[in-house]
């Protein structure tokens, strides 16, 4: 079973489409947006880049507020320095035990 080409493409027909200004130039644009040094490959990966800096600034902002708030509660509550002393670095009254549990 051979396939009918349409009677319109032909080697004359292929020829004036190749040689059409109008087509080079849009296959020119075409390469120089897929190719180019501002290509949409490259835009598309420096807009990844800047989601993944935005969520880590973010996340440190948030850092920052809560850090910010556990110096003013160390600054000025001794219970506070007592928690964060036992619960960092596993300081202990003399007179009691520590169990670890994870």
């Amino acid at each position: 079973m051979k396939l009918k080409v349409p009677s319109f493409i032909n080697k004359k027909n292929i020829i004036k489409l190749l040689i059409n200004r109008y087509f080079l130039i849009g296959v020119g644009f075409a390469l120089l947006l897929l190719l180019g040094e501002n290509s949409l490959v490259y835009y598309y990966k420096l807009h990844k880049q800047l989601r993944q800096i935005e969520e880590k600034k973010e996340f440190y902002s948030k850092e920052m507020k809560q850090d910010s708030i556990n110096i003013i509660k160390l600054k000025t509550d001794i219970d506070a320095i007592e928690k964060y002393g036992r619960e960092k670095y596993m300081m202990k009254k003399d007179n009691e035990d520590i169990y670890i549990i994870r």
